[in-house]
């Protein structure tokens, strides 16, 4: 399907429409809907035994891998950030175009959110009528019953938590809607209100969650535990809803958890600890490959073989292609660009050129030029197999791996980093599409401890709150390290003096995470994040006005607002459901009442 098609598909569904087919998709034949009411067809024809339950919950992964998830997943926890702008070709997407100026109205197509709750429905369905197959099959044990429910309430809870942060305040519901007759005009539930239901719901099941899924006949022991709901994916939500709902100390907690079960993990992989000892014991891929002078190994596993040791949870778009039949991660594609695709959008100049042309914005300063993920987070050249991997030049120059032309010389386009070309399938994109892997997690745990840090002076080994800021420090420094390349290991490493306040350590966490998670749809909610909770956005708006500077002064002067930062309810929501209403900084909804100042 064509990228124009998709939009204008996605124009069609209300909240209500897309709650009602998520119903009426489970029953699979159309032609009962004629005869008989849908609830009772669900009931009679359906939910019998454990395999009706297993498919409806396949289909909530098959939902979340749909185009409409996918893109706005990218969109909403990134686009509206300082590291991605318009590509001066695009001309077939004019909302793309005009959100990513920061020109948000209510009729975008992106703000249409019709898809998480499709999911969010097929979830409450199977909460609801699980129980009752499992007294129908003998079978279906309790043991089974409680993972799948702590499954689709994980799913669940993922969909609302991207509600929240991207429109603040949003309809909840835990009732499955299933019939014409159930009342669909739901009134929006308060953030704070929302994360707390959902912090409460995850606590329910999480003990009730499988650490490990047994081998299948079609995936791997490994791949098959990165791409379903495990226990720590679990914990990774809880992790860092702690950290918005600012219980810090829960927030550490699962971080903890989840670092533990990754040593194990590390170990079921073959490594050691020696193979840890330059990143604080932290169990993470070495940039370096072993014995050899070129770096992009952690890239690789991560990102081009996918489902690595360090990932939590990722959306498989990596299936058997026997058959021609293997998935497309068609939002890619379109956003980030492919082999015969031209990218909708590309890199901002303010992070092309800073660590190339030594601005350090972005990259550390004290890295001195030699952090991979600013080559690795940006294709430069056209040289896709060697994307990657780097081999070292001279001090602070590296060239392409198969070609001698340094990065400082040659032309970037595409967004790169999870988001690579596949030379296996030329003209589709098959990468996963990773929401959570370990030092995502790290760095969550870091912020919570800046955050716990009392003292509003400089800290050293005297100050009470040195160990929490050590801990914190030698976190961000870990990661950091991981990702240098120089033939003199670890020279350029982070300098700890420049980071000795709590105001300090906390902007590096910020900016490390930046670094280390760019375009996965991550830095917009964390900025979102940082506003809510200092209750400005001074920090926020300092960062989305580096986006572009003939627009920096239009978007500083809008993003003053605290309701600006969330985006608009989308205008055909309003029209069926006379219980919402428009975020104030959207005016009423329609266009002509957008706040263009």
């Amino acid at each position: 399907m064509k990228h124009n098609d998709i939009l204008k598909k996605a124009k069609t569904l209300s909240l209500s429409t897309a709650l009602l087919l998520s119903g009426g998709m489970l029953t699979g034949c159309s032609d009962f809907l004629e005869i008989k009411p849908q609830n009772e067809i669900i009931l009679e024809q359906f939910w019998n035994e454990q395999k009706d339950v297993e498919n409806i919950i396949t289909g909530c992964y098959s939902e979340m891998e749909s185009y409409g998830m996918i893109s706005r997943m990218m969109i909403w926890g990134e686009f509206r950030s300082e590291n991605i702008t318009y590509n001066g070709t695009i001309d077939k997407d004019v909302d793309l175009e005009r959100l990513l100026k920061e020109n948000i109205t209510a009729s975008n197509v992106y703000t249409i959110w019709d898809d998480f709750y499709r999911v969010i429905n097929r979830c409450n369905t199977v909460i609801k009528y699980a129980p009752e197959v499992a007294a129908k099959d003998p079978s279906y044990t309790d043991s089974k019953l409680k993972a799948h429910i702590a499954e689709v309430t994980a799913l669940r809870s993922l969909c609302y938590f991207y509600l929240i942060r991207t429109f603040r305040d949003v309809p909840y519901s835990e009732e499955a809607f299933l019939d014409d007759n159930q009342k669909l005009d739901l009134p929006a539930t308060p953030f704070n209100e929302v994360l707390s239901k959902l912090i409460a719901s995850l606590e329910s099941v999480v003990n009730n969650s499988l650490t490990k899924y047994p081998e299948n006949n079609t995936q791997t022991y490994w791949d098959y535990n990165c791409n379903r709901v495990t226990k720590s994916f679990i914990q990774a939500l809880l992790c860092e809803m702690y950290l918005w709902q600012k219980d810090y100390d829960n927030c550490i907690k699962y971080a903890n958890s989840i670092l533990e079960q990754k040593k194990l993990d590390a170990k079921e992989k073959g490594y050691t600890e020696g193979d840890f000892e330059n990143f604080g014991g932290f169990p993470l891929i070495a940039s370096r490959s072993r014995g050899a002078n070129a770096y992009g190994n952690a890239f690789n596993e991560i990102f081009v073989k996918n489902n690595s040791m360090e990932s939590i949870f990722e959306l498989n778009f990596r299936k058997d292609d026997t058959n021609g039949n293997q998935l497309c991660n068609g939002p890619v594609c379109f956003f980030y660009g492919a082999d015969g695709q031209t990218a909708y959008t590309k890199p901002t100049t303010y992070v092309v050129n800073d660590e190339r042309d030594a601005l350090y914005n972005v990259f550390a300063k004290d890295n001195g030029g030699f952090d991979g993920r600013a080559y690795e987070n940006i294709q430069y050249g056209t040289d896709g197999s060697a994307v990657g991997y780097y081999k070292y030049a001279a001090k602070g120059n590296l060239v392409l791996k198969s070609s001698n032309t340094p990065y400082k010389d040659a032309t970037y386009s595409n967004l790169w980093n999870v988001y690579r070309k596949d030379n296996n399938v030329f003209s589709r994109n098959k990468s996963n599409y990773i929401l959570y892997r370990l030092t995502d997690i790290l760095l969550l745990k870091a912020e919570a401890l800046a955050l716990k840090i009392t003292s509003q002076q400089t800290i050293t080994e005297s100050t009470p709150d040195y160990a929490t800021w050590k801990e914190a420090f030698d976190i961000v420094d870990a990661i950091n390290k991981r990702s240098l390349i120089e033939t003199t290991p670890y020279k350029h490493v982070l300098d700890a003096s420049n980071y000795n306040t709590q105001e300090l350590l906390l902007d590096l966490v910020y900016a490390e995470r930046n670094r280390e998670l760019m375009f996965e749809g991550k830095h917009y909610f964390d900025l979102v994040r940082r506003s809510l909770r200092e209750e400005n956005t001074k920090y926020l708006a300092s960062k989305v006005v580096n986006k572009d500077p003939l627009t920096a002064a239009i978007i500083g002067q809008r993003m003053t607002k605290m309701d600006a930062i969330f985006w608009p309810i989308y205008i055909d929501e309003l029209k069926v459901n006379k219980n919402l209403h428009q975020n104030s900084a959207f005016g009423s909804g329609d266009d002509s009442s957008y706040e263009k100042s």
